[in-house]
């Protein structure tokens, strides 16, 4: 009795099956069975290029995030492609994927005639930015309260556990521990939409983009009042305080907008 034709088609690449009585009809068997691996190949390699493709974007992403918040891109900048593309070691496709990717974050526009540049964030736009982590923030230090656990609680006392008043330290080392304060807060106060919310919107990480507002003398103190507040799990002295940190700030971007105002006027 013939064999069923699947049943010839031999397991290992290119070997012929000897249970076939007919060798003709055995070779067409390996033929297809040739084929048939080479498609399978085929298809996996294709499958490696997508997920290879999609790891370069996001290793692009990262990179040139990192870069515009880092200030080695700054803002206005026109980002030149070829030579950033070239610098990162990719092609441009992947790049151009990461920089559609912070358009959407508002961190870098597309420009008709000029290209890609750095997003410049206007003091009206800062305004705008602490009116969304006020609300946002209050509602994440309340919830982080009821939720958080006793060890969640004691790594957060631990944020600012290495910086003095009466010492000098590095702004850049305080801004960086700064924008972990918040995202720990944001990160663990479970409202993933909230949280969601925050981080594609970039609100810590624009702000840290124009850098400090006031000195570190005076936010430090007003953040071991909220560490305090947190760890006492008083909500509304811990919500009110988080208020009045954020508060502060935006006051005095728009101080310098009244300013600036003023100065065109009489200008």
């Amino acid at each position: 009795m013939a064999m069923h034709y699947l049943e010839c088609i031999a397991i290992s690449f290119g070997k012929p099956n000897t249970n076939c009585e007919n060798s003709s009809y055995n070779e067409e068997i390996n033929l297809n069975s040739i084929s048939f691996n080479k498609l399978l190949f085929s298809k996996e390699i294709s499958e490696m290029n997508i997920l290879s493709a999609n790891e370069l974007t996001t290793l692009a992403y990262r990179k040139v995030k990192e870069m515009i918040l880092s200030d080695e891109l700054k803002p206005g900048q026109k980002i030149v492609q070829d030579k950033l593309a070239l610098d990162l070691g990719i092609s441009r496709t992947p790049l151009r994927s990461a920089l559609q990717i912070l358009e959407a974050e508002h961190l870098v526009q597309s420009i008709p005639r000029r290209g890609v540049i750095v997003r410049k964030i206007s003091d009206q736009k800062i305004v705008e930015i602490y009116d969304c982590r006020i609300a946002l923030e209050c509602m994440a230090v309340r919830n982080f309260i009821e939720i958080a656990t006793e060890k969640q609680i004691l790594k957060f006392q631990k944020f600012f556990k290495n910086f003095d008043t009466e010492k000098p330290f590095d702004s850049k080392t305080y801004q960086e521990e700064d924008i972990k304060f918040h995202n720990y807060i944001i990160e663990n106060c479970g409202n993933e939409f909230l949280t969601r919310l925050f981080q594609q919107g970039n609100l810590v990480l624009c702000i840290s983009q124009i850098g400090l507002i006031r000195p570190p003398s005076e936010t430090l103190l007003e953040h071991r009042a909220i560490i305090q507040a947190i760890g006492d799990r008083d909500i509304p002295k811990a919500v009110a305080l988080a208020e009045d940190h954020l508060e502060k700030s935006k006051f005095l971007v728009m101080e310098k907008i009244e300013r600036e105002s003023l100065r065109k006027q009489n200008g």
